[in-house]
């Protein structure tokens, strides 16, 4: 599998902030890699924002900046060029939940817990929230909030955040064979899928249909496509059933 690592930081201050922003232009520079892998350190996936920074410093320029920047993290995962994969093995709490919730896939441990503790400072989650939505009902993201403390990794399966609790020596094995599989699928169809799917569920239903007609029209003209679909017939080999 050819994928791109990206390691968080242990907490989001400004100087890591902006390690993992270049680390995500990296990324996205790398042609070779079919998947993104996103991993934390040791016994922890991302702790969130460095609370006593912004004690310290207060409400100013700079923390909005910061603010604006994780902001900008997290919106480059979610309109990655590659598929991406979470491997949470540990704790991911506050901006961390964010940034796997951005991810494609996101596996995790049975020791992996799941916290967003903003609100019991006197905070609210608002990065992390728009994506969390994107995998939880409404109602279980404001249970997550509300509750602050701690979740095992089988409430974050059970309520969309995650979707596989995975044995700790085989995580990077799944996130292999996953890797290869999401592979299949080219950067084109990557973007394009993303695109569509923030598009689609901004829309009513049968204005979402039409548009849905529109754009796979429009991918049928495309050559590549055309014959991968042609190679289909002829072979009669479904692509999910080949060896990635």
């Amino acid at each position: 599998m050819d994928a791109h690592p990206i390691e968080l930081p242990e907490t989001l201050s400004a100087a890591s902030l902006e390690a993992l922003e270049q680390a995500l232009v990296r990324a996205e520079a790398d042609a070779r890699a079919r998947v993104w892998l996103v991993t934390g350190g040791d016994g922890t996936f991302c702790r969130g924002m460095d609370l006593a920074g912004y004690a310290a410093g207060g409400v100013s320029g700079a923390a909005l900046g910061s603010l604006r920047q994780f902001g900008a993290c997290i919106g480059r995962l979610r309109r990655a060029g590659r598929p991406t994969i979470a491997l949470v093995d540990g704790a991911v709490q506050g901006g961390g939940v964010g940034l796997a919730a951005a991810c494609d896939i996101v596996l995790c441990t049975p020791r992996s817990s799941f916290a967003l503790p903003e609100a019991l400072f006197g905070l609210l989650p608002g990065i992390v929230l728009p994506v969390l939505l994107e995998r939880m009902t409404l109602q279980q993201a404001r249970l997550l909030t509300l509750l602050g403390s701690a979740r095992d990794a089988g409430f974050a399966v059970a309520h969309g955040l995650a979707d596989e609790v995975v044995p700790a020596g085989e995580l990077r094995r799944r996130a292999a064979r996953l890797g290869r599989e999401l592979g299949r699928v080219g950067t084109p169809r990557v973007r394009g899928l993303r695109a569509w799917l923030y598009e689609a569920v901004t829309l009513d239903p049968e204005a979402a249909l039409a548009c849905g007609a529109e754009v796979t029209a429009e991918l049928l003209k495309d050559d590549d496509v055309r014959r991968g679909i042609q190679a289909f017939l002829a072979d009669g080999t479904p692509p999910w059933e080949q060896e990635p």
